[in-house]
Parts: C-alpha cells; structure tokens; sequence
C-alpha cells in the first residue's frame, strides 16, 4: 500500500465508514484492498470460478459505494461477506443450480468468515428472522436420533472437539464422526425442504463450524 492508503489502517471500521461517506475515494479504496482477497476467495466457494466470483466482488463493491450513505455504525467487514454471499446466492439461482448445488465447501471456510452472515447489529425485522432460524434450527435438531443429537449438541453448541465427545461419553472418536456425518446429512435434507436457501446456507453454516 501507499503513504495514502497507509493511514487507514489505524482507523475504526466506524471512521473509515465516515470517511466513505463523505465520499473520499482512498479510504474507500483502502477497503477494497483490505478485503478484495478473503472476499474473492468467499465467493469462489460458492460460484467456483474466479471470473464470476471477481465480477461478484466488484458489483458488491459498485453497491456498497451506491448506498454507502445510507448506511450506519455496523462492522464492514460482516456487511461485505453478507453481501457477497447474496450475491453469490442470487448468481445460482439465475443459473438454476441451487437445487443441485452441494454445501460442503462450507466446512472449508476457517475463521471468522463463518460468522459474516450474523455478526452485525439487527433491525426489527432482522431480530424476528433471527428468532425464525432459531426455531427452524430446533425443529431441524428434532429430526435426529436421541444419541445423535446429543453428540452433535456437544460439539456444534458446546463447543467439544471429537476427542472431547468421544471421552466424555466413552464411545470411540470414528463413532463421534460418524453421528456428526449423518446427523449433517439429516439436518441438510430437512432444511433443503422446509426453509428458504438463504436461510439454509446461515443455518447450514453454523452446523459446519466445528471440525
């Protein structure tokens, strides 16, 4: 980076969305520098092909600048990946993939990019769709066997690694795998058929997190 982009780094997410705002084009470029990469390779999980996903990227970017006064305090950061997520989304249903489209590619997003989607402050009606996944994510968890669930509770909510699981209720830690495989799957085939796909990949997402 240059001496002119240099000096954004220091700043809060909040100033620099100040700095955008009234329309300075560095502190704007700087943003599209910090997160051009992480973003592009977001995007790439979903659409598998850099030239889309690179077009993507650029076209949330062209938004973001469009509707950067609108905006309030809330992390750029979640705004983004939010937004290159819908997109990607949108880009798969004009091609009529969603349907066939496999979710694995989640399970390799690391860090903090599995949280993007929900990590910013929520309206009204963000906060009633919150409590909408929540309740999708219970009636998700009851389709699974007693000793299932109770496993992929431990290590989706709890936070227990396999080894963890496997020790606390004495079973093997292929037998931990093996419940948290097939409870995926269930969990899967009953969001593909009960809620919307945005709310599929949020919920999906979250189930993937832990390893």
């Amino acid at each position: 980076m240059n001496d002119n982009i240099d000096k954004y780094i220091s700043l809060s997410e909040e100033n620099l969305l100040d700095l955008i705002k009234n329309n300075q084009n560095e502190a704007f470029k700087f943003l599209f520098q910090k997160y051009y990469s992480r973003l592009l390779g977001y995007a790439i999980r979903f659409v598998q092909e850099k030239e889309i996903a690179e077009d993507i990227i650029q076209e949330v970017f062209i938004s973001f600048w469009e509707k950067r006064h609108f905006l309030k305090s809330i992390s750029l950061s979640s705004l983004l990946f939010c937004m290159v997520r819908n997109a990607s989304i949108n880009y798969l249903k004009q091609k009529v993939l969603v349907e066939k489209y496999p979710i694995e590619f989640i399970e390799n997003i690391d860090g903090e990019e599995k949280l993007y989607t929900l990590d910013f402050a929520l309206s009204a009606d963000e906060e009633t769709l919150y409590e909408d996944l929540k309740k999708r994510i219970q009636e998700a968890l009851s389709v699974l066997p007693e000793r299932s669930r109770e496993i992929f509770l431990l290590s989706r909510f709890n936070g227990l690694k396999n080894k963890e699981i496997a020790s606390k209720l004495d079973i093997s830690t292929t037998a931990v795998e093996k419940h948290i495989s097939k409870s995926l799957k269930k969990i899967s085939s009953y969001l593909k058929d009960n809620v919307d796909y945005n709310d599929y990949i949020i919920i999906i997402s979250i189930f993937l997190s832990a390893k």
